[in-house]
């Protein structure tokens, strides 16, 4: 199984992800399309070890093609405006969160950037 990193530096998102706060995962390119469909890992990182928080299904992404497309979604992916991970005007990537099931905390040892094995 496969698990995607969240960066929690900047804003608690795995616990936003776990609460149903934030139910879209943004990424500036399509990197997540290999588990679209699948039931990964959500891996909290950026404080502290790697960490897996939860279990979620991640479904066919949107596209924000504009900084006012992205604002306008704010209530579901959560990311402030003017933060290193708002939209710029490239557009960004929208991967809907669906079935979040958190889990007790376990320190993932593998390794990945994006994507990493948690089996």
């Amino acid at each position: 199984m496969m698990g995607i990193n969240i960066n929690d530096s900047t804003a608690p998102y795995t616990a936003m992800i776990c609460d149903g706060t934030k139910t879209i995962e943004t990424r500036r390119t399509r990197s997540l399309d290999s588990v679209v469909g699948q039931r990964v890992g959500i891996i909290r990182t950026g404080v502290g070890r790697a960490t897996l928080v939860a279990y979620a299904t991640v479904s066919e992404p949107v596209w924000y093609g504009s900084r006012r497309e992205f604002a306008g979604d704010y209530a579901r992916h959560r990311v402030p405006p003017g933060s290193q991970h708002d939209c710029t005007a490239g557009g960004k990537w929208g991967y809907p969160l669906e079935h979040v099931e958190p889990v007790a905390p376990t320190v993932i040892t593998s390794r990945g950037i994006v994507l990493r094995r948690i089996d």
